[in-house]
Order: C-alpha cells, then sequence, then structure tokens
C-alpha cells in the first residue's frame, strides 16, 4: 500500500479542537474531504464524488467539521457545485454540518438523498432542502459518468440505514457498517489488526447478529476495491473480505448483556467472553478440554482461581475438578453443592455456586463452583452476565453428562449380562471373555500360577425332584454365597451352568489350590438351614505353560468326574 494510504495529510492551520487537513483522492474523482478531530476516537468521515456541478457529497458530517469540509469541498469542485448531499442515516454525525454548509452556499438545487424513514428525523435538523428519495428512484442516481447505487441495510445502525455504491471505482460509502473507534487516528486500515476498532464499535452499536450479517451479506455482492466508511478506517482491497469474514463472527446487540448499563468497557469485555465461551463448546467436544479452557476464561474475566463442576447423572453424581484433570469421577456432594441442586445461586465466603439447568426442562443437572482468593464483590451486570454465561456452559455440561450416563448405563448392562441373576456370581459368559487376560497374566508371571476349580453339587437332580425347584434354587444360592466366602477379590467365582461352578485363582501353587478347594468344599456342607443336606464334589487343575483355558478347564473337569465316581464330597487333582 503507498505511503499516503497510511497518513493524513496534514496543513498548517491547527486549533484546539479541530486539525485542518487538505483533500486526499481516494480513486478517481473520489475524494475524502473531512477533518481530524484530535484525541478524539471517533471520527466523522466526508467523502466527495467530483461530478462537477452535480457533485455528491456522501454523510456530510458533525458540526464540529463543518468549516473544514466546506474549505475541502471548495479546494475541489466549489462548494456550490454540491448538487446531492447522501444522508445514510438521521444521526448528528451526519446530519449536523448541513444547515452549516447551506449557509455557505450549496448549489441551487441542492437536495438530501435519503431514506423517507430518515427524512422524518433529518427535516428537524437540516435547512429545508428538497429530499430524493432512494426508495421512489429504483435506489440509483444518475451521474454523469457513472450510476451511484443504493444498498439498504437497515437498523445497521438506523432503521433507514443504507450504504453508497461507486461502481466505477468499487467504492463502498459504507456509512456506520465497516466502522471503527480508532485510538490513534489514521485514514487508512494498514493490517488486519485494525480489526479490533471494528470490533468495538459494532459489538455495541449494531443491534444483533442478525441484523448485521443480513448487511454484509447485501454488500458480499458488490464488487468492491475498497471501503469508506463514515467512521474509522477506509479499507483498501487486500482487507475487504477477511475484514467482512471478521464482521460476520460478531456477537452484536452487548447492551443487551446486562439491564443496567454498566460501561461499554465492561460490555464489550463480557462480550468477549461469551464469545469465547462459545467458541470453546462449538469447536471442542471433549469436556475436559472444555472445562480447562472455562477455568482461563473465569480467571480473565472474574478473577476466579478455580473452577469446577458437579453434575447428575442418572442416580450417579460426577464431580469434575482440576485434580483429575476434569475427568469426571463418582463423589458425594458437599453441602453447599446439594443446596445449590435444589436451583439457588449461592455466595459463600469464597465460592460462587451456579447451578445448571438442562434445556428441555427447569430441572439443575449440574454445579458449577468458582473459587477466589477473597470474598468476590460481584455486581449486578456481572451476574447477569454470568447467568447467560452459564446458559451456555450447561449445553456442553449436559453434552457430557448424556455421554457419561450412556457409558454408566452399558457399563451396567454389560455388568449386568456378565452375572447370573440367581446366584450373583460371574456367568460362563463372563469367564470365557476374560479367559484370555488371565492366561496371559499367568504367562508373564515369575511365580505361582494359575488354577481351575471344578465345582459340582452332589446328588443335585435328586434334591430337586424331591423337595422342588424352588429348594433347588436355594441350594444354589447357598453354595454360591460360600464361594464368594472363601475366595479373593482378585479370583473368579463362575456359575459355569447347571449346578456347575467354576473358581479361577491367580497367583497360586498347586497346595494353595488343594487348600481353598477344600475350604469350598467345607463351607457348603455346612447346613445353614438348608432344605435338605448338600455336599460337593471338586475338581482341581494347575495351568500348563502356554496351555489354552479351554484344556486347562476340560483337565479340571476330568479331575472333577474322578472326584464323583470315586465317592463324591471330595477333591482330585489333573495329572
Amino acid at each position: 500500500m503507498p505511503e499516503r494510504d497510511t497518513r493524513w495529510v496534514v496543513s498548517v492551520k491547527r486549533d484546539a479542537a479541530v486539525t485542518a487537513v487538505e483533500p486526499l483522492e481516494l480513486a478517481p474523482r473520489v475524494w475524502w474531504v473531512g477533518a481530524l478531530l484530535p484525541d478524539d476516537e471517533f471520527q466523522c468521515h466526508v467523502y466527495l464524488v467530483e461530478q462537477g456541478d452535480r457533485s455528491v457529497l456522501i454523510d456530510p458530517g458533525s458540526a464540529l467539521t463543518s468549516e473544514t469540509v466546506a474549505r475541502n469541498v471548495d479546494a475541489v469542485v466549489g462548494l456550490d457545485h454540491v448538487r446531492w448531499l447522501v444522508c445514510s442515516h438521521s444521526d448528528p454525525d451526519i446530519i449536523a454540518a448541513v444547515p452549516e454548509l447551506a449557509r455557505r452556499g450549496l448549489h441551487p438545487d441542492a437536495a438530501i438523498v435519503t431514506h423517507w424513514r430518515n427524512q422524518a428525523l433529518i427535516r428537524h435538523w437540516a435547512p429545508p432542502l428538497p429530499y430524493w428519495l432512494v426508495e421512489q428512484h429504483r435506489w440509483r442516481l444518475q451521474l454523469a459518468d457513472r450510476e451511484l447505487r443504493f444498498v439498504f441495510t437497515p437498523y445497521a445502525h438506523a432503521a433507514g440505514a443504507f450504504c453508497t455504491f461507486d461502481p466505477v471505482t468499487g467504492t463502498l460509502f459504507s456509512s456506520d457498517l465497516f466502522g471503527a473507534f480508532s485510538e490513534h487516528p489514521k485514514l487508512y486500515a494498514t493490517s488486519i489488526d485494525d480489526f479490533d476498532g471494528m470490533r468495538r464499535f459494532h459489538e455495541h452499536y449494531m443491534p444483533s447478529r442478525e441484523i448485521l450479517n443480513y448487511s454484509l451479506e447485501r454488500v458480499r455482492q458488490l464488487p468492491i476495491e475498497r471501503i469508506a466508511p463514515q467512521h474509522g478506517y477506509v479499507i483498501e482491497r487486500p482487507l475487504v473480505r477477511p475484514m467482512i469474514e471478521r464482521l460476520a463472527d460478531l456477537e452484536c446487540g452487548v447492551y443487551l448483556l446486562a439491564h443496567d448499563d454498566p460501561g461499554l468497557d465492561f460490555l464489550l469485555e463480557a462480550n468477549r467472553t461469551v464469545r469465547e465461551v462459545v467458541q470453546t463448546l462449538v469447536v471442542e467436544a471433549r469436556f475436559p478440554v472444555i472445562a480447562s479452557r472455562l477455568a482461563e476464561i473465569a480467571d480473565g474475566f472474574l478473577g476466579a482461581t478455580s473452577l469446577e463442576f458437579w453434575a447428575r447423572a442418572g442416580t450417579t453424581v460426577l464431580h469434575f475438578e482440576p485434580s483429575d484433570g476434569y475427568g469426571g469421577h463418582a463423589a458425594e456432594p458437599v453441602p453447599h453443592v446439594r443446596h445449590a441442586f435444589s436451583g439457588e445461586t449461592s455466595l459463600s465466603e469464597r465460592d460462587l455456586i451456579v447451578p445448571l439447568r438442562a434445556r428441555s426442562s427447569d430441572e439443575v443437572i449440574g454445579v458449577a463452583v468458582l473459587g477466589f482468593r477473597d470474598q468476590p464483590q460481584l455486581d449486578a451486570p456481572t451476574l447477569e452476565v454470568l447467568g447467560q454465561v452459564a446458559e451456555l456452559v450447561q449445553v456442553g455440561l449436559e453434552r457430557e453428562v448424556m455421554r457419561r450416563s450412556a457409558t454408566l448405563d452399558r457399563d451396567a448392562f454389560h455388568e449386568q449380562a456378565m452375572h447370573d441373576p440367581l446366584t450373583g456370581l460371574y456367568n460362563r459368559a463372563y469367564v470365557v471373555e476374560v479367559a484370555d487376560r488371565l492366561c496371559a497374566r499367568d504367562d508373564l508371571a515369575d511365580g505361582p500360577g494359575l488354577a481351575a476349580l471344578m465345582v459340582d453339587i452332589d446328588h443335585f437332580k435328586e434334591v430337586n425332584d424331591t423337595f422342588g425347584h424352588a429348594a433347588g434354587d436355594t441350594i444354589l444360592q447357598h453354595v454360591a454365597s460360600a464361594l464368594a466366602s472363601v475366595v479373593r477379590p482378585d479370583d473368579v467365582p463362575v456359575r459355569f451352568g447347571g449346578e456347575e461352578f467354576l473358581v479361577m485363582l491367580s497367583g497360586v501353587d498347586g497346595r494353595t489350590a488343594i487348600a481353598v478347594a477344600e475350604r469350598i468344599r467345607t463351607a457348603i456342607a455346612v447346613p445353614d438351614g438348608l432344605p435338605a443336606p448338600v455336599t460337593a464334589s471338586v475338581g482341581i487343575a494347575m495351568r500348563h505353560p502356554g496351555e489354552l483355558f479351554e484344556d486347562l478347564v476340560a483337565r479340571a473337569d476330568e479331575a472333577l468326574y474322578r472326584a464323583k465316581i470315586g465317592g463324591r464330597d471330595r477333591l482330585d487333582v489333573a495329572r
């Protein structure tokens, strides 16, 4: 970009209010004719389309700059050659200069070009000039060498707002659209970093993202070479599309964040916070990552030193805290968290507790706890913004709760499917599932090995035939209790089928396996109020190196068979 594009051409005349600057030609016969207001981040630019005695002045400007504007127009074409005054809305930063310009002498047939909705207000400001209404002229103004086109951008920021496009030079005179606060006034945007001034301007000045994007969609269709806004910076072609796309992502209407006006700086910071939360939830699906990012945001916006979450997942309460990377584990809620599940935001000595509700109902599904070094002093606007953030955060938490609930349900179903419903022991499907792991662990062990105990209830068919199946079920439950009372937590007791039971013992030698089998046989023989005497036979097999699980069980079964034909109520060890 040429050097002149990045600076003002300043004349020798200065005073406390206005710095006079010379006209600057932005494109062939398109001029910037405004003034620089020192120490004012709200610059009001005025543009001239040079057309001899039918010249066009676009957004005439503020009363603060009217004298300089008149002088600059005179320097280019003569104020009395201004035939058209385009007023894209009715605010004083556009209209207040018109009386002074008219007093100095405009074209005898000068007219105000505007929308009817703006006319209703402009007439209270401006001298009695005639009006030329854009909507009554097909949104076009024919000039000597070009036809200006008007683009309706309602509510951005005024109801009758519009932009003006010069197709000859590709210049879009965008009025408030693409405006910016300029802390260090300059005429041209020099990099994408200048978007920050545009962001601050649009977030509070435009009513909503939907309204802003409606206008952006209208101007996207134009072959724009440069954008000449009323405030901020002229944007040349390389930056036009990047600026449009960044504007399209803004959340606007920041005054809606709080009922009272807590100040623009607060609202802009709050809007940035909300935007960061939304972006985090959209981009990231993993809740631990979301929670970690939210903790950073809470620190930046509120000064919170910690953030944790509690959430209901079915009958389980999960605790997400930084100490476990927000992985989430089952825990019993502390008292103030239990109270928050009733739906009340509360402030303790150093904690702010915020309930999080489901989107589809008013049910509290979770609680956010923000910790502070000292008791936080949070005013009403801050709490209001925090409530809006909570509504967003609960979406991420609810998504995580649904995922975790599905996992818990799946685990519970799997656990149920792996157990025998009568005895509560593992079933045959489970032991088949874990068999490879048991054998692999045994192969790696340097010492005691893996044993299989096959247990069978003696004369069980006679018990069923004599006392009935209910009595048989009681005896099966008794045997299961006997097994459970003897084996260690790492052992695997299984109802293998019918009246047969299998016990897998890890890390045992042959002597220990025999001792455990004997304790099982003895525990089963204890009467314990049973409808009939009960005994059991046990076959014992120690796993050979590299032996398949099926072969190990088959050898234990062979030993069991020998125990039964040898008289029952006894043990036998496989060879």
